[in-house]
């Protein structure tokens, strides 16, 4: 057995600086939570919520009571119509509108007249299917195992369930939703074929080699094209969602005034924590030496929690002003572009670690004139660029947007002509590049956008 000693240098966090780097990390909703939790746990530690409205001041009371006083009988006639009319549009709104797509399903099964088997295996199918209105892989297999019935007769229920609305609505595949809903339109059979033989090529835009392998004029299979775009590919789209929507709160905010950029916390969303001045007077006036040890301790706990919470906000608050300070004109121009931004950028010009740039933008939000963006989409890569040095990938991607908005349909540009068009301009980029840049933004190809006449 060979013994040795080394030595080796290794970086510990303590606990404190642990939670530190966590309240860093930390966004305004997770905060919020924190701070609730924290109070729970400490008792020297209480919370005001700074969300609460501000009251009404005695002249802004006086002019809201003048003004009601004023509201005569025919203005509250007037209003008792409108609410009437608003009433009357929400009853209206569609049950699409009201509950989800499986609580429709089964509205419709109930009123069916069916027997109460089938009823009960059309239920388990209807509770399968997933919000787009597609059935669940392996409802089928499950359907067969919880009731005793034969495949055959589970594919007979499942075509009862297709028959139901929305039109599609238990397809297996995108392939059987659109035959399910053409059928439903008594669509031309050259549409039927197309999709059961040519959907891939339909998804590419391939509409001369579909004609050519069909042996159709191309009018006529852009007039069954124009018959299959008709359908719904997703036929659970429009129904309420049974997931509880999560809303983005933005964690700074960024205001013109007077042509200048003002940037300010969201300091209103979380509450503000204080400490209990009635264990201070409990700790003054004296007590057991157990009472103070405990008051004491929780009492340096919660004072470094709250330091922890003041750092991560002059954190936030100057990562987020030297970010505005470098991406300027795109705070200021409603056309502005990114320029290239790297955290190592701002981590210097704040003498920090990068490290701790990452942690403050993380999961982070930022909301301006022009909407709600994640603080670390302000940082973009830096591609070269002739006479001008470097441009961001941000910039580039407008460009690029740009192109495909005014290129001719009939004769789109290939990612290659857009590399060619680019390089002209003194932007060093890849064909590779380019592509991965349109596919991000959401743009087919140019066999996808390519027009037919």
């Amino acid at each position: 057995m060979d013994l040795s000693l080394q030595l080796a240098q290794k970086q510990i966090l303590s606990q404190r600086m642990q939670q530190s780097v966590e309240i860093l990390q930390m966004n305004t909703i997770t905060l919020s939570e924190y701070i609730h939790e924290l109070a729970e746990e400490n008792p020297l530690l209480e919370w005001q919520d700074t969300s609460a409205e501000e009251p009404l001041k005695d002249d802004k009371l006086l002019r809201k009571l003048e003004w009601l006083e004023e509201a005569d009988e025919q203005n509250r006639s007037m209003y008792r119509v409108e609410q009437e009319d608003e009433r009357e549009q929400q009853e209206t709104v569609g049950r699409r509108e009201r509950e989800s797509l499986r609580e429709y399903l089964l509205f419709q099964i109930n009123i069916l007249k069916v027997d109460e088997g089938v009823k009960r295996v059309l239920r388990f199918l209807a509770q399968s299917t997933e919000e787009s209105g597609y059935l669940e892989q392996g409802a089928m297999e499950a359907a067969q195992e919880k009731f005793p019935i034969e495949e055959s007769c589970c594919v007979e229920v499942l075509n009862l369930l297709q028959s139901l609305d929305p039109p599609g609505v238990g397809a297996r595949s995108l392939e059987e939703c659109l035959l399910i809903q053409l059928k439903q339109k008594n669509a031309s059979r050259l549409a039927i074929t197309m999709v059961e033989k040519h959907l891939h090529d339909l998804a590419k835009n391939r509409m001369s080699h579909v004609a050519k392998q069909l042996k159709v004029s191309l009018d006529e299979a852009m007039t069954a094209f124009e018959e299959i775009k008709s359908c719904e590919p997703k036929p659970g789209q429009g129904f309420i969602c049974d997931k509880p929507v999560e809303y983005i709160l933005p964690d700074v905010y960024v205001e013109k005034k007077d042509g200048q950029l003002l940037v300010t916390i969201n300091s209103s969303a979380t509450p503000k924590l204080y400490i209990s001045q009635s264990y201070i007077k409990i700790l003054r006036e004296g007590s057991s030496q157990e009472t103070k040890d405990y008051i004491s301790n929780k009492l340096k706990q919660a004072e470094w929690a709250m330091q922890c919470i003041s750092k991560r906000e002059s954190t936030l608050l100057e990562t987020a002003k030297c970010i505005v300070q470098r991406q300027k004109e795109f705070f200021l121009r409603c056309d502005g572009s990114l320029k290239p931004l790297r955290m190592s950028d701002i981590a210097e010009q704040m003498q920090v670690h990068e490290s701790t740039i990452s942690r403050a933008v993380r999961d982070k939000y930022i909301q301006c004139d022009r909407g709600v963006f994640a603080l670390n989409s302000f940082f973009s890569k830096a591609l070269s660029a002739d006479g001008e040095g470097t441009v961001s990938a941000d910039s580039i991607q407008q460009k690029i947007r740009f192109m495909i908005e005014e290129e001719n349909k009939m004769k789109p540009y290939s990612d290659r002509e857009l590399t060619e068009k680019l390089q002209k301009e003194g932007i060093q980029i890849s064909r590779r590049t380019v592509a991965k840049y349109r596919e991000g933004m959401g743009i087919a190809g140019a066999s996808g956008r390519k027009r037919y006449e």
